[in-house]
């Protein structure tokens, strides 16, 4: 897309939802927000571009421990991680902290 995409995650961001997060060039993240991709506990390939994602996004160290083993991270870890951007203050919504952002 022509101008940037702000992805705002809340509550939990898993599978596939995960990926379009991804794609996005800002994630914001709540606390509570919950991220993975458990495709692998069914023994199933990612799917939607996420072994490529999360690499470019997060590096290949954490592509490989959340592809591989399925874990569910939370939002705080998940910009430890650099999975998300920015973790919206306490109290606020991510679409908050998205939207003051975007302006």
């Amino acid at each position: 897309l022509p101008l940037p995409v702000i992805a705002a995650i809340n509550g939990p961001a898993i599978g596939a939802g995960l990926c379009f997060a991804m794609a996005c060039d800002v994630r914001v993240v709540s606390a509570e927000a919950k991220l993975g991709f458990t495709f692998v506990g069914l023994g199933l390939h990612p799917g939607m571009g996420a072994t490529h994602l999360v690499a470019s996004v997060a590096g290949y160290e954490t592509a490989y421990r959340l592809l591989l083993t399925g874990d569910v991270v939370s939002g705080e870890e998940a910009c430890r991680l650099r999975l998300a951007s920015q973790l919206a203050p306490d109290g606020a919504s991510s679409v908050d902290a998205a939207m003051e952002l975007a302006a």
